[in-house]
């Protein structure tokens, strides 16, 4: 492709982006997280029926989704920094956010967080090893909720049969990701990168007395983000990384990984299937001071050029959670909860990938990758030397390799 020709495509990629206008719709929040706080504070969100619940760092927040003028809420925990919490009938076992300034770490409350006691036991308060513990992140057994996983910073995986009473320890490896397979609850999965830069997958099939870890093919390295499982196919699991898509279609004893660079590239920390056609797989990230969205229409084969929007001129912008409501996807990052539409979102990285797609038909068989840029003349001296997997633009039709 000619300097020229290259120019005018990267052009109208981004006049395209700039007349759709912004995806994001904020839902004004109004507790901004600092960068500096955000890299640690990871707070979560869910949908209960039609009300939104946010950890945040000044407690609780609540907002009724199915009425547009309803406000923010305070729930509980007033003033507490909350990374998440589960529900046991009337009770509430919240985890707060700690940066080595006490030991408080798990909350119970018996009134919806208005009052609230420390229930923390005296094993994570303890120094490991010469290493500060501090509780990072919590999951939820889909089916009981007495029963619950927890992840030390230096201890490893913990977890509790008895809504927070007492724990038990499944695992020493220090994870980032946890959680149940929604559909076999004795499959358990950590997740992360490890100490050597590699991702990795642990994962029990046997409700946490052995484990197998995976480590699926990356050249360098990366992560691997949470876990999302397809709705009805219980050996069909899906995440991101960065500039990576890890899948598996055989229950996780084998991985595929699809990479991705140029504006396709980012650390990419959620992934949904549409709770509506599982074929639509969504996935959120950010990348140099962008959110970015991107999806697939073929569970996850091949994905549109993902669909970027700049929110705040800050350094960054780290996305925390993303979740589903009806047709729109909800996504809180350290500035605010934002709803996306999905069916504009498909629209418009769909109308992107079909416009790169019209255009290389112009340059023949070139090869480009998704955002517009040649690659190289033909995919034998491309598989030589880059030995890049991804997916890319020949012919006007995507290709995979």
């Amino acid at each position: 492709m000619k300097p020229y020709r290259l120019a005018i495509l990267t052009f109208a990629v981004f006049m395209s982006i700039a007349v759709h206008g912004q995806l994001f719709a904020p839902l004004g929040l109004g507790i901004e997280i600092s960068s500096e706080m955000a890299i640690d504070f990871q707070p979560q969100m869910y949908v209960e029926g039609n009300i939104l619940y946010v950890c945040t760092k000044q407690g609780l927040y609540s907002k009724d989704l199915s009425n547009n003028g309803s406000e923010w809420q305070l729930v509980g925990f007033e003033g507490i920094p909350i990374l998440d919490y589960a529900r046991n009938v009337g009770d509430i076992l919240a985890l707060r956010y700690n940066n080595n300034e006490n030991r408080e770490f798990l909350l119970l409350s018996h009134d919806d967080g208005k009052t609230y006691e420390d229930v923390t036991p005296d094993l994570f308060r303890e120094q490991h090893i010469g290493w500060t513990n501090v509780l990072k992140s919590l999951a939820k057994h889909p089916n009981d909720p007495s029963t619950l996983l927890v992840s030390s910073s230096s201890m490893g995986l913990f977890q509790s049969s008895d809504f927070g009473q007492t724990w038990s320890q499944l695992t020493s490896i220090i994870p980032e990701n946890i959680g149940y397979h929604p559909l076999n609850p004795q499959i358990i999965y950590e997740s992360g990168e490890d100490n050597v830069f590699s991702p990795y997958i642990n994962i029990s099939y046997d409700g946490g007395k052995t484990w197998k870890v995976c480590y699926p093919y990356y050249p360098g390295d990366n992560c691997i983000s949470r876990i999302a499982f397809h709705p009805l196919d219980p050996d069909k699991w899906i995440a991101g990384g960065w500039g990576a898509v890890y899948s598996s279609s055989d229950n996780a004893h084998t991985w595929n990984t699809q990479l991705f660079s140029g504006e396709c590239s980012a650390l990419w920390h959620f992934s949904v299937y549409d709770n509506e056609n599982a074929d639509i797989v969504y996935m959120a990230g950010e990348y140099d001071g962008y959110m970015k969205l991107m999806c697939s229409t073929d569970g996850g084969t091949t994905w549109n050029r993902p669909y970027m929007e700049s929110i705040k001129t800050a350094n960054s912008e780290h996305v925390f959670d993303m979740k589903q409501y009806r047709d729109k996807l909800l996504i809180y990052s350290q500035s605010d909860v934002y709803m996306v539409s999905k069916a504009d979102l498909i629209e418009q990285t769909t109308s992107l990938s079909e416009e790169l797609r019209a255009k290389s038909e112009e340059y023949g068989d070139a090869i480009y990758d998704l955002s517009g840029r040649k690659v190289i003349s033909q995919f034998p001296t491309f598989n030589s030397q880059f030995r890049r997997k991804g997916i890319y633009i020949q012919n006007g039709k995507k290709v995979v390799r």
